[in-house]
């Protein structure tokens, strides 16, 4: 399912200016305090000076002056002082976005509460302080006692938009849930009355775009949650979101997506048209955490399938052996320890914390031990369940304190959430996305200067690595299984990523010999745009030899990654480098449009950590790109990237076009004085001169990551040559120069 509606900001970050291809003059901007904006917002990233109960405002601010405290208050017309904060600039004068009032108007309740108190329908509760609406309030930014900034708005007496939010089964409303003891409800206000509704309990994510894709967390329904209805006059709901005994932790984000058409009609399709979906982008919906004081867990891959060496799986079949290792050099403070080995039957990371209980004998009949010692060698290998095993989902737990229960912290777990380890007749040993006759893009891993070859994913040697494919069209996977020596033949199919492969209903057949099969399937829903993805399958088989069986669960494969591209890849990148689709793919996520994927990727390199210098730093010539020196310090943590215009360029050319676009370089000669820019990563807006000048050449269109012209609020990215260089020079006779395709290496 896919997310509309969405706001995307970018925030460009602000460095000193140094001189390169340009010399630019500087100049003190700390008195222009009084007179730069700031600017509020709700939750959901919208501008607004008008309010709602039960909004949360953030509030950010520029060009005050740097590593300055300010106190940042809100005051009602009355003068009282409803919020208050002392907040402090970064080193360009800059506040960030930040919660200055969170969930206004709302009372939370007190723990004494009862239900009984609150028993009445969400649709005649109000939750709201109606002495907070239809007044004037004002944001203050206060230094010295002196009011140095000041804007206006006003909470609105009516509910002008949905909301939705997180409550305990009281219809209180909660931010934090504890996880296996809480279950978490949702409450949704002021929606058209008989609405169509879906409730999904998402990852949490502060930058939802319009086709994001939703997953549901809750574990609760497979792939969708289940429509509801708002029933007769009814615009408000609380409905049980998340059980918990099946939460986990993170944070997370309610999304309701409501749907066009009434219950009670004949629809030719099962396909709704979406009509609109209320989020909180800004901050987390909720967050599932442990009872404080509780220690964190300590997962690590134990089981696999061979005793020396052992090769770390989380599938197997009945015929198989089940070995425990633990490798020292994870878990150095175990080294020296024996623990008691426990094979139960999978719990889920609630499950755990509500039944620490091993039980004895556990799911193999015996209870084993190991010791841990001080070099791995084989990790000292186990055989903990000999064959034959019996079909099921199972954990193992090393019970170190040898109290027949599994305490957090203390006892070493495989696996939390997701399933430990899944025993089935049929598994899969290998995937293959760029196999013979397939139509996937062939990548180069340029961290182990090697071409990906297939298969991508091997259960054996518990390798996964990543592929690319062209977006839309059909694409295909080729898998390989082992399966127990009496199936000779099974239908199979995978669920879950990309809408699975094949279905329940048209499954592969697949046949064995000597315990080895091979299909080919088609993915349901392949990417129909630009992007990076990381999935799981979920298999699934049925009908073993020929007979009439029920489907049965044969283990998960991933995480996948991946990258889908707008056409097959263009020259310097025909083979495009894994970190060059990292980029290309997450900063152009979502498009299907050349002119859109170019403003995004322009607009990447330059809100990214990088920063103009004119000096030289990874380009000779005009196109002899040192691209590998670029992703080296972009890897490097705490090391500042200076890019030149050449070099901006270039990598805007390597991106777009490893993406399949047939983009070049553009060198304008010099020398010419510029009027005032915002270099990338520079502080201030200033005139200077260049030399020459260097951009991107795509389409016959300009694009510039280097800086922004007249200091606008995105950098240039579609406008013609001539076009461009009226914006950056009054210099009379500049023109455009050569043009080119880089060489990276």
């Amino acid at each position: 399912m896919r997310l509309r509606s969405s706001i995307l900001s970018f925030l460009a970050l602000a460095l000193m200016l140094t001189s390169g291809c340009a010399t630019a003059l500087s100049k003190d901007r700390s008195s222009d305090e009084r007179r730069l904006p700031m600017q509020l917002k709700t939750a959901s990233g919208v501008a607004t000076d008008d309010f709602q109960l039960h909004d949360s405002m953030l509030f950010e601010a520029s060009d005050l002056l740097p590593r300055t405290a300010y106190k940042v208050q809100v005051t009602r017309e009355d003068g009282k002082v409803m919020s208050e904060s002392v907040l402090s600039t970064d080193r360009y004068g800059r506040i960030p976005e930040t919660i200055i009032w969170y969930d206004l108007g709302v009372r939370y309740c007190p723990k004494a509460l009862s239900h009984r108190e609150l028993a009445l329908p969400a649709l005649k509760r109000d939750i709201e302080d109606l002495a907070l609406t239809n007044k004037a309030y004002a944001l203050n930014i206060i230094k010295d006692e002196k009011i140095v900034r000041k804007m206006d708005f006003r909470v609105s007496e009516m509910l002008k938009r949905p909301q939705i939010y997180a409550t305990d089964s009281r219809g209180c409303p909660k931010s934090g849930f504890l996880i296996g003891e809480e279950d978490v409800w949702v409450e949704g206000r002021n929606f058209p009355t008989v609405s169509l509704i879906k409730l999904w309990a998402v990852p949490d994510n502060t930058e939802w775009k319009d086709a994001d894709s939703l997953k549901d967390v809750t574990k609760q329904y497979g792939s969708e949650p289940p429509l509801f209805e708002l029933e007769g006059e009814a615009t408000s709901f609380r409905r049980l979101l998340w059980p918990k005994n099946l939460t986990s932790i993170g944070s997370y984000d309610i999304v309701a997506e409501t749907i066009s058409y009434p219950f009670g009609a004949y629809h030719p399709s099962s396909t709704a048209k979406v009509l609109d979906v209320v989020s909180n982008l800004k901050q987390s919906g909720f967050v599932i955490q442990r009872r404080q004081g509780v220690k964190e867990p300590l997962e690590m891959k134990l089981v696999g399938t061979k005793q020396s060496p052992l090769t770390y799986r989380s599938t197997f079949l009945t015929s198989e052996n089940v070995y425990v290792g633990v490798d020292p050099t994870v878990q150095p403070s175990f080294m020296g320890k024996t623990a008691d080995i426990y094979i139960v039957n999978d719990r889920t990371d609630a499950g755990w914390t509500v039944n620490t209980a091993l039980p004895d004998p556990d799911a193999s009949g015996n209870v084993e031990s190991i010791t841990v010692q001080f070099v791995c060698g084989n990790c000292w290998a186990t055989l903990a369940w000999p064959a034959p095993l019996s079909p099921g989902k199972y954990d193992v737990v090393l019970d170190f304190d040898q109290d027949h229960k599994y305490t957090s912290g203390v006892d070493l777990i495989n696996s939390l959430d997701p399933i430990g380890f899944t025993v089935s007749e049929i598994r899969v040993d290998s995937i293959s996305f760029n196999y013979g006759g397939s139509n996937a893009v062939t990548i180069y891993d340029n961290k182990n200067q090697t071409v990906v070859s297939p298969p991508e994913f091997s259960s054996g040697a518990n390798v996964v690595k990543p592929a690319a494919w062209v977006k839309g069209g059909s694409h295909t996977v080729q898998i390989t299984f082992k399966a127990d020596p009496n199936v000779t033949s099974a239908q199979i199919w995978a669920e879950n990523g990309l809408g699975g492969l094949n279905s329940s209903s048209s499954p592969v057949t697949v046949n064995f010999t000597n315990g080895t099969g091979q299909g080919t399937f088609t993915v349901n829903n392949p990417p129909t745009s630009i992007g990076k993805h990381i999935f799981a399958w979920d298999w699934k088989y049925k009908n073993v030899n020929g007979a009439v069986t029920p489907a049965q669960d044969m283990g998960s494969t991933g995480q996948h990654i991946l990258y889908a591209t707008y056409s097959p890849p263009k020259a310097p990148m025909a083979v495009p480098w894994v970190e060059a689709l990292e980029y290309a793919a997450t900063w152009a996520n979502g498009e299907t449009n050349e002119a859109e994927v170019v403003s995004k990727i322009v607009n990447g390199i330059y809100n990214s950590a990088m920063v103009y210098d004119g000096g030289g730093h990874h380009t000779t010539g005009m196109g002899t790109f040192n691209l590998t020196g670029v992703f080296n310090e972009l890897r490097t943590p705490g090391f500042t990237v200076y890019m030149d215009c050449r070099d901006c360029a270039n990598l805007l050319h390597v991106l777009t076009n490893a993406l399949g676009f047939s983009h070049q370089y553009l060198r304008i000669p010099g020398y010419f004085d510029f009027k005032p820019i915002l270099p990338m990563g520079q502080p201030a807006c200033n005139p200077g001169g260049w030399n020459y000048h260097q951009v991107g050449w795509c389409g016959s269109q300009v694009a510039d990551a280097s800086a922004k012209l007249t200091c606008n609020t995105s950098a240039i990215c579609d406008i013609s040559a001539n076009a461009y260089i009226s914006l950056l020079t009054d210099t009379p006779g500049i023109t455009a120069g050569a043009t080119g395709v880089c060489a990276p290496y």
